[in-house]
């Protein structure tokens, strides 16, 4: 068993993917990294929206930043098939590892969040992660919006309304929460009966989205 097939059973990768090649460099600062990269199968095909097999019409070289190595910065190269799909459109295959127009793994996004769970600072989870923290924050954003569209305020029987002080003091928030289930639904800033509206005008667009 060669060094190609093991990160190929360390990454996950299922048929037709797999490690075609495994490479050790230093970057400005000697930081060590690791590139493995990705290819598939000869002759594979994929399959589109309609969830038929198509051929590959091209290729497009893309990378994403994973999980470390023991002390190796780990990043992840492959050349993505386009597929020529049913009705005779070019579509770029999503890749299992990582989500669509993200530079990051799953896996690395999902470490990301759970520090950040953990209620560790945005910086210090980019100090760890060794990535700029306005990246980590686009982490966050992108899997915060996606859980506030799929939430679904429909069985909120009991509402309960706090508000709290940040920076001294000096600001503050005032957050909606579901009482039964114990988790905050909305949150805006400053105190009072605008805040009560803001809370209201969010319930209001959330059920009228799962009801379209």
């Amino acid at each position: 068993m060669n060094s190609e097939t093991l990160f190929s059973m360390a990454l996950g990768l299922q048929p037709p993917w797999q490690v075609k090649d495994v490479a050790f460099s230093t970057d400005e600062s000697d930081r060590s990294e690791l590139h493995l990269y990705i290819d598939f199968v000869s002759g594979a095909r994929f399959p589109d929206k309609a969830n038929e097999l198509c051929p590959v019409y091209d290729t497009v070289e893309r990378q994403w930043q994973h999980l470390s190595f023991f002390e190796h910065t780990c990043f992840l190269h492959c050349a993505v098939p386009r597929i020529t799909t049913t009705d005779d459109k070019v579509r770029t295959v999503d890749v299992p590892w990582a989500r669509s127009g993200s530079g990051f793994t799953l896996l690395f996004e999902a470490l990301a969040l759970a520090l950040i769970e953990r209620e560790m600072p945005v910086n210090r989870v980019a100090e760890i992660l060794k990535v700029n923290p306005q990246r980590i924050w686009t982490i966050f954003n992108h899997w915060l919006s996606k859980a506030r569209a799929a939430d679904d305020p429909s069985t909120l029987t009991k509402l309960g309304v706090d508000e709290t002080s940040t920076k001294k003091g000096h600001h503050y928030v005032t957050l909606g929460v579901d009482l039964d289930a114990s988790r905050v639904i909305h949150v805006t800033e400053g105190q009072g009966k605008a805040t009560l509206k803001s809370i209201q005008h969010t319930l209001k667009l959330k059920v009228l989205a799962r009801n379209k």
